[in-house]
């Protein structure tokens, strides 16, 4: 579907080189920025214009296509991403192979007991729909929420993506992170489905995201954290995170947050 004109009431701003339209971003941080998503995100379906924060620009406009977030298969590069982590576990003294030397991010990981799987599971089930906001108006809600975490304090600058769907922000913007953007973007798609996810801003190598639909019992929380886990997000891979508490911790959060090195 052909884009439509940008949203009205923009900023000053201007379009970083990439695949046309490309990525529209503002000049400066902005008034208001919780305000003035809000207003874009109520226009996304009208204008085809996903808009996000940005604590600083993190982007060049040079990303993926939707056509190579259409290719990924979810499944299987989790499935991968398990058999990875399984052999950084597996690594944990007494281990020859780190007998000298113990990786300091293996040794983080001593008092962790992981995750309560001795095979990958498959994907986590769809949350049931939560009574409350659609997911859209439970990201209009969030992105304050967002906004406390920012270094900058309640400044950013406001982007805009080509996109209808949040899901495919991270492939498409050329996010500067050593995140797998493609794979994410894939992987936010179906999160998008079961948990009524939304991407709502970044930080640097920090991506925000409201949910609407959080997992609320123990056993689910702990299948969608493995989930987390296998993005490879540096906060949840570092020991930094015991595998129980930071499932516990999912239970009923409505902001996800992910940060690579």
């Amino acid at each position: 579907m052909p884009l439509a004109r940008l949203p009205d009431g923009l900023p000053p701003g201007r379009f970083l080189p990439g695949d046309s339209p490309g990525l529209w971003l503002s000049y400066e941080p902005v008034v208001a920025p919780g305000r003035l998503w809000t207003r874009f995100q109520a226009q996304q379906d009208e204008t085809g214009w996903c808009p996000v924060l940005m604590a600083w620009p993190c982007a060049t406009g040079r990303g993926h296509r939707t056509e190579d977030i259409d290719g990924v298969d979810v499944e299987a590069t989790m499935t991968d991403s398990w058999r990875s982590y399984q052999d950084l576990r597996s690594l944990r003294p007494p281990h020859p192979a780190i007998d000298e030397v113990w990786p300091a991010d293996v040794a983080l990981l001593l008092d962790d007991p992981g995750p309560p799987f001795t095979r990958w599971p498959g994907l986590a089930r769809t949350s049931p729909a939560h009574p409350g906001p659609p997911p859209d108006a439970v990201a209009r809600q969030t992105v304050g929420q967002m906004l406390h975490y920012f270094t900058t304090r309640f400044i950013a600058h406001i982007a805009l993506v080509p996109t209808r769907r949040s899901a495919d922000v991270p492939a498409l913007l050329g996010w500067e992170s050593d995140a797998p953007a493609l794979e994410f973007s894939a992987l936010l798609r179906t999160w998008e489905t079961r948990f009524g996810a939304r991407v709502i801003g970044f930080e640097g190598s920090s991506v925000f995201l409201s949910v609407a639909s959080p997992p609320l019992t123990s056993e689910h929380a702990a299948h969608v954290a493995l989930e987390h886990v296998l993005t490879g997000a540096s906060h949840l891979n570092d020991g930094t995170f015991p595998f129980p508490d930071y499932a516990e911790a999912l239970r009923g959060e409505r902001l996800w947050s992910f940060w690579w090195d």
